[in-house]
Parts: C-alpha cells; structure tokens; sequence
C-alpha cells in the first residue's frame, strides 16, 4: 500500500479561516479616523497657565495693600450731624481714607464725609468721625477704605 500526502490547498482562499485585520476592514468601508486635533490640548495648557498667573498676581495685590474695616456704631448728635465709630485694620505705618455716609429711614444719603487714617503702630485702631447732615440720619457707616 501505498502512502499519499494530504492534499495541499492551491491557494491561500482555500486555507479554510485566517485572522482578519477588522480594523483595516472598517477603515475601508468607513473611511480612516481622524488623528486627533492638539487644540484643546493647548487650550488647556494656556488656560491653566494664565489662571495660575492672574491667581497669583492677585493674592500678591491683595495682600500688599489690604485694609479691612468695621462699622462700630453710630450717635444721632442732631438733625444736622451723625457720629460715627469704626475700627480699621491695616499693616502699621500704611494710611487709608475711609468713605462715610449717614442715610435716612429710606436709605437715602443725607452726608458724606472723607476721612484720612493712620498711621498708626498698631494694626486695628478705632476712629469717630462726625458727619454735617442734610436732614436728620437714621445711621452711619463705613462705605468703603482703601489704602492710600
């Protein structure tokens, strides 16, 4: 008896199942995927970058020239004047001016005054200022004290 060789496919579509590459199949029937963009890559980079330099720049502001004040308390003297008492914290040595209205029972400003701190040694130093009033206030108070 004689042996035979198995049969040998002519070609390789005869093989029977081979690995099939599917992403070159799908990007053949689809067409290639974009590579992706680096734009908001960058976009990032510049956003964190710039925060970090306005985050910065502003604690640095903040801090060299900070003045933070209270509202006291306040004395109607008369219809035409309103006392009022207010603290100021500032670094020693530094001076603000301060801001002062005295309103009516509709919140209406009825005086103002402008008033010069410090210096002074220490950091929270208390103030009266009177304020001259167009008619009778109803309060006092501190608008607002920047350092000057």
């Amino acid at each position: 008896m004689s042996q035979s060789a198995a049969p040998q496919p002519e070609s390789a579509a005869d093989a029977g199942p081979t690995s099939v590459d599917t992403a070159a199949l799908l990007a053949d029937r689809y067409g290639r995927a974009p590579k992706p963009s680096r734009k908001p890559l960058i976009f990032v980079i510049v956003f964190v970058v710039v925060g970090t330099f306005f985050l910065a720049w502003t604690t640095v502001e903040n801090a060299r020239g900070s003045v933070e004040w209270k509202d006291v308390g306040f004395d109607v003297v008369s219809s035409e004047q309103v006392d009022v008492t207010f603290d100021v914290t500032m670094e020693p040595g530094t001076t603000a001016t301060c801001t002062l209205d005295a309103l009516n029972t509709g919140y209406a400003q009825v005086g103002t005054r402008t008033v010069n701190v410090g210096p002074n040694d220490a950091r929270t130093t208390r103030y009266t200022a009177t304020i001259a009033t167009s008619e009778e206030a109803t309060t006092g108070l501190v608008q607002v004290c920047d350092a000057s």
